[in-house]
């Protein structure tokens, strides 16, 4: 009689036979160019470009040499990349995404503004990676299907997708005021608020070593009403969502949400709130 237990094990047999493991993508000599300096991780190409990391939702992780032996494994946050029992969050996302192991987080074909929703954890996961690539996967969706591109060439579409990922921690209590501001703001309403918003900008530093104090919440006021003129509106969403003091549980389903709005919003044909 064939056990459970053997059952379990055919089937991923099965599922290791058909599936294709993700190639090493980074640079031979393990170095990238990031924000103006050299990153590197010397031991990384020795065990782990001959025989990277690879992921699938029915394999989870494994190693591109054995696809049929699972491994749990959880966030790095120090100066390496990968280890043999965890990787940083961002090459948990680019293999659940099906991009492979790269020495550089932003190689390969995602954009600013996808890239920035993970700030709102600082790019830092320190737990089970498993959602982490569930949500590469998603990425991966988003980018590949053209997404992310359709949603930077249409303002519709991106001030669409920055309300629907505002409006899954506003109102908070930790956001004050800026509650009832940033929703009028999601509903078209914000022209009422401008002359508090200007308020609200940080004093001009009164020493030359000091630096102006940034104000997320006013940079997204402005993206809703259409009186932004900086980049990077996804960045500033993910400081004010910050701002909430999420636990780690409610970053990931920010996160994923996120993820899901633009999706949503990045599908082909006209899209409706």
């Amino acid at each position: 009689m064939t056990t459970v237990p053997s059952r379990a094990l055919e089937a991923r047999s099965a599922a290791s036979r058909a599936h294709r493991c993700q190639p090493y993508t980074g640079y031979d000599d393990v170095r990238s160019w990031h924000h103006g300096k050299f990153l590197a991780d010397p031991e990384f190409p020795i065990p782990y470009k001959r025989d990277p990391w690879c992921w699938s939702t029915e394999l989870g992780f494994h190693r591109s040499r054995t696809p049929d032996v699972p491994h749990q494994l959880t966030g790095l946050t120090g100066r390496k990349f990968v280890s043999s029992k965890g990787l940083q969050m961002w090459q948990a996302l680019r293999i659940g995404a099906g991009w492979g192991i790269s020495t550089d987080p932003c190689r390969g074909p995602w954009k600013e503004q996808t890239w920035r929703v993970f700030e709102a954890v600082s790019y830092c996961w320190s737990g089970d990676l498993e959602p982490v690539a569930h949500l590469g996967r998603l990425v991966g969706r988003h980018v590949n299907g053209g997404g992310q591109t359709r949603i930077a060439q249409d303002d519709t579409r991106l001030v669409g997708w920055f309300r629907d990922a505002i409006l899954e921690f506003v109102p908070h209590p930790g956001l004050g005021e800026w509650n009832d501001v940033l929703l009028r703001a999601c509903d078209g309403q914000g022209e009422q608020d401008s002359d508090w918003v200007k308020q609200q900008i940080p004093p001009a530093p009164t020493r030359r070593w000091q630096q102006r104090r940034e104000e997320p919440r006013i940079y997204v006021w402005e993206y809703l009403t259409g009186t932004s003129s900086h980049n990077g509106g996804m960045r500033s969403i993910s400081a004010t969502f910050r701002m909430t003091g999420p636990t780690d549980i409610q970053a990931m389903a920010w996160m994923t949400a996120t993820v899901r709005h633009a999706l949503r919003w990045g599908r082909p044909g006209p899209v409706t709130a």
